[in-house]
């Protein structure tokens, strides 16, 4: 028998936000179990290797025990170990779990009441739980909370616990009850278990709390801090902007090589242009047979004067042309022009 069931808009949208709130919860609870999973700490192994397990240390005892009691309590004492997740980069005051396990051995008894922490740290927070063994034995767990006021680059957490030996632990019987009977029996004595001295690093990095101080607040505002220090910053990155940007306009223009422009042979084009155009006057012809005769380095002779074996060819020829011109503007004919201005080409061709 086949069942179809049909749902309204609503009803699918319904059961869509229902399963989707199913699935938050259970993964909100599978969260939860994590986090608390992975902050308690695994239970250690007692029958571990001593250096991996710290045995506690006995105090003094007084002088009526006997030399055999002694031995046994020394062989039949607890055993701690001392768990951090991390023992590193807090600040001062921040609050510190610590892990403290404590293996109590069969015939002695171990009160967890009786826990004293010294050092460098404070109680803040307590919380204990117990496993027990095949052997007979019970495994501790204290879940402490632990606080520092010490300003330091290390502190130190260690304390105390009392525990008592040569006493029958009945089933079902709990530390205060053990420690009762041990006091009835007046052969046992206490001891102190002393818990190894464990090291806790603390960070110079700014915690982000305010300033526990008193008097008025030491911060300054904003305005004074930029005033003092932005405003100067700003100020020198400008001024090192515009001396880096002339120093690289510098550089560059050392880099460029100028162009030399030589004035007199630029003067010496226009005059004949303007000869080969038919404009050019008596002083410009003059001025012109200067030019020439200043950069071959030719003194006032006349060209009838010059040596020959010396002075070339091409340069005699466009003096003799031009010489007439100096004294009569109309002394050169078009075709006289056109050759002063061709041979001028070629004293140009030699004028570098």
């Amino acid at each position: 028998m086949k069942i179809n069931i049909s749902l309204s808009a609503k009803g699918r949208k319904a059961l869509k936000v229902a399963t989707a709130a199913l699935l938050a919860v259970a993964l909100g609870a599978a969260a939860w179990f994590a986090v608390g999973w992975y902050q308690t700490p695994a239970w250690p192994d007692f029958a571990a290797p001593a250096a991996k397990v710290a045995a506690g240390e006995t105090t003094a005892g007084a002088s009526t025990a006997a030399d055999s009691v002694a031995s046994q309590v020394t062989a039949s004492e607890p055993k701690v170990v001392v768990v951090l997740k991390r023992d590193y980069a807090y600040h001062t005051g921040d609050l510190v779990k610590v892990h403290v396990f404590l293996k109590q051995n069969v015939g002695t008894v171990i009160d967890p009441q009786t826990l004293l922490v010294n050092g460098d740290f404070e109680l803040v927070e307590k919380s204990s739980a117990q496993k027990k063994l095949d052997d007979g034995s019970i495994v501790y767990r204290l879940d402490l909370t632990v606080q520092s006021l010490k300003v330091a680059p290390k502190v130190v957490f260690t304390g105390t616990v009392g525990w008592k030996s040569g006493i029958d632990a009945k089933p079902g019987s709990t530390p205060q009850s053990n420690a009762q009977a041990g006091t009835a029996q007046g052969s046992v004595k206490r001891n102190d278990l002393t818990i190894p001295a464990t090291a806790v690093y603390t960070s110079k990095t700014y915690d982000g709390r305010p300033n526990l101080m008193e008097g008025d607040d030491p911060r300054v505002s904003v305005w004074w801090y930029g005033a003092r220090h932005m405003v100067p910053l700003v100020v020198g990155s400008i001024l090192f902007l515009f001396v880096l940007v002339g120093a690289i306009k510098a550089y560059l223009r050392s880099r460029i090589k100028p162009v030399v422009v030589d004035q007199a042979r630029a003067r010496a084009v226009e005059i004949l242009a303007a000869i080969k155009s038919g404009s050019c006057s008596k002083a410009e012809h003059l001025e012109l047979d200067g030019l020439v005769r200043n950069r071959f380095k030719l003194g006032p002779v006349p060209v009838s004067q010059l040596n020959t074996a010396i002075v070339p060819g091409w340069l005699t020829l466009f003096l003799k042309l031009n010489e007439p011109a100096i004294y009569a503007p109309d002394a050169l004919d078009d075709d006289g022009k056109v050759r002063l201005s061709s041979q001028g080409q070629i004293v140009l061709s030699y004028w570098k």
